[in-house]
């Protein structure tokens, strides 16, 4: 049996020096499930972190929305090359090419093309998703379907509304009735009115004098298909069993597992490339496959499989700081559970020159790049009056003799890369996965 008593320290230790209130570790390691907790649901009412807490996971749920997806396909219900128009007709995209071309696979592989990050609306009405998918005309389509990964929230949302189209029924029944009542996922919910009856942990931004509660929710109606799941650390444990090949062949077969979580799209940083929607990654030799969230950054979830291992490692937090926390806490268990050590050789980086200097725009936020290559993270007004916490600044530095950029400050892993276009001009800024596409100076 694991000794986990050293990954019990790092946590404590780790969650206090980063001002993350509370959090819930989840580790699957030969079959059995442990679980490990630290600090509190929230700081104005503090209660302690139980494997039952209730934390938002966010982005994570793109795989139990793909997990249905994928159910519906194996039914013969839904084509995963059929096109979108053959499940929705009015579909409408600015791009009417795109909209005509676009498929199931170009969705759940971030490959759509469209702008990804798109406000939410302010409604827990059951048609809040289709009134959201009928304003997808105005997003820009950034590129061709199928040309380049662009994480893509919009892509999600409107797989949730091709859901509810195909089964006739709200995509949050739909997930209980496919995916969580046959895992015994009996702590996973989709809206504030479950969680306020059960214990749950709150959002926290952190200052210069500590974490405060941020008194939000996060997430509205027609934004749950693609990251609104509320779950517990056990019921995380139960998701990660099922897709690791552990719980039976509900909701989805081993083979459709195995599809979902092999490359379908080769991408470059941070990832090695793109499942169906598992996003890949290698570590010291073991091919890992991952996911994670964040709720406005003030909710943060890391998720990790390693088939090959039959090993995950979840981990939910309750502030900004918890996307540090929960890489630390898997970094320890792949060194420590499977001899897979990060790499420490530092990347060989470059001076950077003025042609990278812009503004990248990424929908809901840009970047404001200087020439020091300083990327400056700026939230729309919308967004900053909404109460939704920013980024601090981050310091890159281009990777050798290309245009891959790593973090300055720690120069281990490349994050991104700038693209270019056929001229050989800087157009975009690929970052954390997302396609910035930069703005023209007039």
């Amino acid at each position: 049996m694991a000794d986990l008593t050293h990954l019990q320290s790092l946590l404590d230790s780790e969650a206090t020096s980063l001002h993350v209130p509370g959090a819930a570790v989840g580790v699957l390691l030969d079959g059995r499930e442990h679980v490990l907790t630290t600090g509190v649901t929230s700081v104005d009412a503090p209660a302690p972190v139980t494997g039952e807490t209730l934390f938002q996971i966010g982005s994570t749920t793109k795989t139990v929305t793909a997990t249905v997806v994928m159910h519906l396909v194996e039914q013969g219900r839904l084509d995963l090359d059929g096109r979108v128009r053959e499940y929705l007709p009015g579909f409408r995209l600015a791009d009417e090419d795109a909209a005509e071309k676009v498929t199931i696979r170009h969705l759940l592989t971030h490959t759509g093309g469209f702008l990804g990050d798109i406000d939410d609306g302010e409604s827990w009405d059951a048609a809040a998703l289709a009134g959201s998918i009928e304003g997808y005309d105005r997003l820009p389509q950034l590129f061709a379907p199928g040309t380049l990964a662009s994480y893509s929230n919009a892509g999600f949302r409107l797989l949730g509304r091709i859901v509810e189209v195909v089964c006739g029924e709200p995509y949050e029944s739909i997930v209980g009735r496919v995916v969580l009542e046959p895992l015994g996922m009996r702590s996973s919910f989709f809206f504030p009115w479950d969680a306020a009856t059960r214990p749950h942990a709150v959002g926290h931004v952190v200052r210069e004098d500590g974490a405060h509660v941020a008194h939000t929710w996060g997430l509205y109606r027609d934004a749950m298909a693609e990251g609104g799941l509320l779950s517990s650390v056990r019921d995380q444990l139960r998701y990660a069993a099922f897709h690791l090949g552990l719980r039976g062949e509900r909701p989805v077969g081993a083979a459709t597992r195995e599809l979902m979580r092999s490359e379908h799209v080769a991408v470059g940083a941070p990832w090695t490339g793109v499942g169906l929607p598992w996003l890949l990654e290698e570590q010291g030799g073991v091919r890992l496959v991952t996911h994670g969230g964040n709720i406005g950054n003030i909710q943060l979830s890391t998720f990790v499989l390693a088939p090959e291992h039959g090993f995950a490692v979840t981990t939910l937090t309750n502030s900004g700081p918890g996307k540090v926390l929960g890489r630390r806490v898997t970094d320890w268990c792949l060194e420590h559970l499977l001899g897979a050590k990060q790499d420490d050789d530092r990347l060989t980086v470059r001076a950077p020159t003025p042609e990278y200097a812009g503004s990248y725009d990424a929908g809901q936020w840009t970047f404001e790049v200087d020439e020091s290559l300083v990327a400056r993270f700026v939230l729309t007004p919308e967004l900053v009056a909404a109460g939704v916490e920013g980024m601090p600044d981050m310091a890159l530095a281009l990777v050798g003799e290309g245009d891959e950029v790593t973090m300055a400050a720690d120069p281990r892993r490349a994050v991104g890369r700038f693209l270019r276009d056929d001229a050989g001009r800087i157009a975009f800024l690929h970052l954390g996965g997302r396609a910035a596409r930069r703005r023209v100076r007039g």
